[in-house]
């Protein structure tokens, strides 16, 4: 009986070990607020503009290196002429240019000049199944930082042979391009789309489609073709950075056929992590290149300060490998207030590569 009773012992705290341990290996999944508390910071919302720089169009994205370099859909930015990325500690973020455009799988990776950003880390679809709980962040109809959660339903593959991860978790307008997590805060997918025929009949791309097109760094305008050649001929050469003689100021400019690109590098240390940018597009015209330059700066005005956004007439009248001369309007006597000059003059300028 005693025999009997020690094996008994022995073999429930045999049991209570192994248990413990298993317990013990297993990685505690968050609730869903922890979930959110641990990402929300790395979740962006981005405002499209066209070409007059009128909001036209807002998505969710996130950020996926410290350097910059945001996901979100391709849908969100096709037409966008300009694009500004805004954090949920407030700033925002100019977009420089496009790294990675795929129309087929709806993705796109955007680049702002952000360094030590937060980014999320990717999930591996293998690691998870139909059932488990998944958790929804963006901005449905510019409600920012707003979330669901629900289950991932399946894993599906369209006529074309795509990937999607089906979720019950609620999506709107707005919420394309936001991320997709599991309970661990690791991206599953990115939010595309939502079938209207049914009920929390909801779609993202699987994040093995992010992974492939992370590795990209040749940065282009927002507004290109998505197959342009990433290393076009140009006055430049393509991505080059060339300085002002007029102004102490750089630029990168590139050259992609009857258009030319131009935007502001070296921003002053306190306009640094801000949303002040300088940017140019001008086309050819004849025998010159006709276009805009965009002024988004702070003005003072006694003791408060106001963001004003100008769009200055522009044009090249001389482009070659090794010199640019055009002329560009300037403001004088701005009012701060209106963002409005009280007169304009016309001042010639010349680059040359740095």
């Amino acid at each position: 009986m005693k025999r009997l009773l020690y094996a008994t012992t022995a073999l429930a705290a045999f049991v209570m070990f192994i248990s413990t341990s298993s317990a013990g290996a297993q990685q505690p999944q968050r609730s869903v607020s922890e979930v959110v508390k641990a990402t929300v910071d790395s979740v962006v919302l981005i405002v499209i503009s066209d070409e007059s720089g009128k909001p036209i169009a807002e998505g969710s994205g996130f950020i996926a290196s410290s350097d910059g370099k945001i996901v979100t859909n391709h849908h969100v930015i096709e037409g966008a002429h300009s694009a500004v990325v805004k954090v949920n500690n407030g700033a925002f973020f100019p977009v420089d240019g496009v790294v990675a455009d795929d129309g087929d799988l709806d993705i796109a990776i955007l680049k702002v000049s952000g360094k030590n950003l937060p980014p999320l880390q990717l999930a591996d679809s293998k690691d998870l199944a139909a059932g488990d709980h998944v958790v929804a962040i963006g901005s449905p109809l510019g409600l920012e930082n707003s979330v669901s959660d629900g289950i991932i339903s399946g894993f599906r593959k369209d006529a074309s042979g795509r990937s999607w991860v089906q979720t019950t978790a609620p999506t709107s307008h707005g919420n394309s391009g936001g991320p997709l997590l599991t309970m661990n805060g690791k991206v599953i997918g990115v939010v595309t789309m939502k079938a209207t025929e049914g009920e929390n009949l909801n779609f993202a791309v699987p994040s093995q489609s992010i992974s492939t097109l992370l590795p990209n760094s040749t940065v282009r305008p927002l507004g290109t073709p998505s197959n342009i050649d990433p290393n076009p001929s140009a006055p430049s050469g393509g991505d080059r950075v060339w300085t002002s003689l007029t102004a102490a100021r750089d630029y990168i400019i590139r050259r992609d056929g009857e258009y030319i690109y131009v935007r502001w590098t070296n921003l002053p240390a306190e306009l640094r992590g801000t949303a002040a940018f300088i940017s140019g597009e001008f086309k050819k015209s004849g025998d010159k290149w006709v276009g805009k330059l965009t002024h988004f700066v702070p003005l003072t005005a006694g003791q408060s300060q106001y963001w004003c956004r100008q769009e200055r007439n522009a044009e090249l009248v001389n482009v070659t490998d090794s010199r640019i001369e055009g002329r560009t309007e300037v403001w004088s006597a701005v009012d701060p207030r209106k963002c409005q000059p009280s007169k304009v003059e016309w001042k010639a300028f010349t680059w040359i590569p740095k």
